[in-house]
């Protein structure tokens, strides 16, 4: 049947706010080249929610001819110097700029998100111009992954933008963090900060205070801190769900202050800090964290981590990097530890390396009577010889630990080699877990065919369990 062009013009006859909707899901710049179809369509353009730019975008080969004509010919028009030539990155980057001049600057409509991202360098004015204009289509989301030759302060008033829920900063970029400026965020609901804070030791010779920043988000539910900083941070955030910290200060200094944080409302906690100065971490009302994750390099002292282990009593799934698990596998330190009861304990990743307990190791499970599934992780140094891991042989439990007698289903030991110790205690997990269901088994490619058969050999669960011996 012959059919008109207007019955194939589906999306034509869909109402603007679900066309829009739909071009969201493209980057702007294709958006924007739906313009060609219609007035209508150019008109749509202007109000898509969501703003996303790449500076320089990558233009077509076919394309660069005309676009550096065109550049010359601006140039030319400014009277600027033309004589040293022009290069495809600076063409590229002023196509950029114009283009997201050209769709943000003459915007009326509100905007919910902005996103500006380059690795190649942008000019602080333009940044700032462009946050003032988000700023004044109400902007909610703005995400700024930016590479900057020169410190850029964004904005006075997006200190008390009453409008923002999400602000991630990466590069040298930054909030006003002066303390003495008013901040006031209520609608903010997350905040990452990325590489921000360490730009001014560089640029001031100083070090901003977050404190009173973070003191004016009173809504905050997620932070994410992947920063330089010395300085103490002491708030609280009572609705706080999920704080991401991920810290380094590459030399050693005298003394870094505490991380001290009330949030009681907080479900998720992860702390990664590859600081050669140990920093303490103090925690109150931990008691609704479900998933927490510890990575800490230096630790001040046993009764620091202790209680910060003893606060995440509730948690449903650990994961513990190979220096936190040395520091607590120290064996006059071991005794302590069965104070600790994770009861509601399902997921246990443990990271291990050359100088943690295998003790240690069965203290944790001693102690999380419903663990299902297990996790090891063997750190494996760089151009490292065939070690034995851990600093004492394997020693089989007098008593077997009941979640392997009631509740583990799946045993994964990543970097298992073959070594007794490892081997062993692997066989002692297949052998004692009276529920266990599958084991997974990551191995240096070499040594699998040895791996596999010295743990098979001898094992009566072996025809039951589902077995997946994986090369790394």
């Amino acid at each position: 049947m012959a059919c008109s062009d207007e019955e194939h013009d589906r999306l034509s006859n869909l109402p603007d706010d679900l066309i829009c909707h739909i071009l969201s899901f493209l980057s702007t710049k294709e958006s924007y080249r739906t313009c060609v179809l219609s007035t209508r369509w150019e008109s749509i353009c202007t109000k898509i929610p969501s703003l996303r730019f790449e500076l320089p975008e990558i233009s077509d080969p076919f394309l660069s001819k005309y676009i550096k004509s065109v550049y010359q010919e601006y140039i030319r028009k400014q009277n600027l110097d033309s004589e040293k030539g022009c290069e495809p990155h600076d063409v590229h980057m002023w196509v950029s700029k114009a283009f997201v001049n050209f769709a943000l600057l003459r915007r009326t409509e509100n905007i919910r998100k902005l996103r500006l991202y380059s690795e190649k360098g942008c000019q602080p004015n333009d940044v700032h111009m462009w946050v003032s204009k988000a700023l004044d289509l109400k902007v909610q989301e703005l995400d700024l992954d930016l590479f900057l030759h020169e410190k850029t302060l964004l904005p006075l008033r997006l200190s008390t933008c009453e409008s923002l829920v999400v602000l991630k900063l990466r590069g040298r970029i930054q909030p006003t963090l002066n303390s003495s400026l008013h901040v006031y965020l209520p609608s903010l609901k997350i905040l990452h900060l990325r590489s921000t804070v360490i730009y001014s030791f560089f640029d001031d010779h100083r070090e901003y205070d977050l404190n009173n920043f973070l003191s004016g988000c009173p809504h905050l539910e997620e932070l994410y801190l992947n920063e330089t900083f010395r300085i103490a941070i002491n708030t609280s955030f009572h609705f706080l769900k999920r704080l991401y910290l991920s810290l380094f200060v590459p030399i050693s200094v005298s003394k870094i202050c505490p991380v001290q944080i009330n949030a009681p409302s907080l479900e998720v906690l992860s702390i990664i800090d590859f600081s050669l100065t140990p920093r303490k971490y103090e925690f109150a009302n931990l008691s609704n964290i479900h998933q927490a994750t510890l990575s800490i390099c230096q630790s001040p002292d046993f009764n620091s981590l202790y209680t910060l282990l003893k606060g995440l009593s509730n948690v449903k799934s650990l994961a513990l990097g190979s220096n936190t698990f040395h520091f607590l596998s120290m064996e006059d330190k071991l005794d302590n530890l069965h104070l600790l009861t994770f009861h509601s304990l399902l997921f246990l990743s443990v990271e291990i390396s050359e100088r943690c307990s295998w003790n240690m190791l069965v203290s944790f499970l001693q102690n999380a009577p419903k663990l299902t599934y297990l996790a090891i992780k063997r750190k494996i140094e760089i151009n490292s010889r065939r070690k034995e891991v851990g600093n004492s042989s394997w020693v089989e439990p007098s008593v077997t630990p009941t979640c392997l007698t009631t509740s583990l289903i799946t045993f994964e030991f990543k970097g298992i080699q073959d070594i007794k110790t490892e081997l062993d205690f692997t066989r002692y997990i297949v052998s004692h877990s009276n529920k266990l269901e599958k084991v997974k088994i990551f191995t240096p490619s070499l040594k699998k065919r040895r791996v596999e058969k010295s743990l098979r050999k001898g094992s009566k669960k072996s025809s039951v369990l589902v077995w997946d011996i994986n090369s790394i």
